[in-house]
């Protein structure tokens, strides 16, 4: 296919290298959207998250690490809108109380050693057993939808990518070292002194065990990590909390996928294993 310019709508001028594009990728016709990859998988541990749904970029169109909760923002978004009335709570996260319910997850090429921090694609993990909720996800999000991120329109579709972290596998190991890819925003001001418990309280709160070791940082602890500013959270909070990476080592194995903090259900906190 011949190289055709790209459209400057995906080249914002308040985000002017948030998005790399290759060339060749876009027919002039097609206006200002890419195309997507999709799968399908349960969780290897279902007493957290039964099933994951990862749509993936193309190779050559990639999303900057930073933009990491704007994607998991407008994905959240994009199935709401889609989703006929009345929403089911799992799916908005309103009155869901503590049930768990689906969360959308940025996928960063993270945890490899040639990771380049790019977001590949996006996830939707749904609890386990919700058949209807992944019946709503699926038939709200069809053969392809559109994502629109700040100065871009990227279109999504169905396909099956292999040996990247955009397969669910990459998050459903099992190990004892998990270290986040994009940070955790704690659930109250805690205080760095006191941190390290916070972290282990989170982790309980979801139903890990509380690790025996606990390093913190305000930069990513693990090669492609995000570094997020708090503008550029998931959800932005009028007295922002505080948000931190951590790498966690835990008494025994434990497997994926592991989210943890007060943002995990808008991707916030994801972790890879180590």
């Amino acid at each position: 296919m011949a190289a055709h310019a790209v459209p400057p709508l995906l080249l914002p001028q308040h985000l002017p290298d948030a998005l790399r594009l290759g060339d060749g990728d876009l027919h002039p016709d097609a206006g200002p959207f890419v195309t997507a990859d999709h799968r399908v998988h349960r969780a290897a541990d279902p007493g957290r998250c039964g099933l994951m749904l990862t749509y993936s970029f193309p190779q050559h169109i990639r999303v900057r690490g930073r933009m990491a909760g704007a994607v998991a923002g407008c994905l959240r978004k994009t199935v709401m809108s889609r989703v006929p009335d009345p929403i089911p709570p799992e799916i908005s996260g309103h009155g869901a109380d503590n049930r768990p319910h689906v969360a959308y997850l940025p996928l960063l090429d993270a945890g490899h050693p040639d990771a380049g921090g790019d977001v590949l694609g996006v996830g939707l993990l749904v609890p386990d057993g919700r058949t209807d909720l992944v019946a709503a996800v699926d038939a709200a999000l069809a053969e392809s939808f559109e994502l629109r991120l700040p100065g871009a329109h990227l279109r999504l579709r169905r396909r099956t990518p292999a040996g990247t972290p955009l397969e669910p596998e990459w998050w459903f190991g099992r190990a004892r070292r998990w270290a986040t890819v994009t940070p955790m925003v704690l659930d109250r001001f805690s205080g760095r002194d006191n941190e390290e418990a916070e972290v282990g309280r989170a982790c309980q709160r979801v139903g890990l065990p509380e690790p025996t070791v606990v390093t913190t940082g305000h930069d990513p602890l693990v090669r492609g990590g995000a570094f997020l500013r708090p503008g550029d959270l998931a959800r932005r909070e009028k007295v922002p909390r505080p948000f931190i990476h951590v790498l966690l080592e835990f008494p025994t194995p434990v497997s994926g996928p592991v989210l943890l903090g007060a943002q995990r259900y808008l991707g916030m906190g994801l972790c890879v294993p180590r």
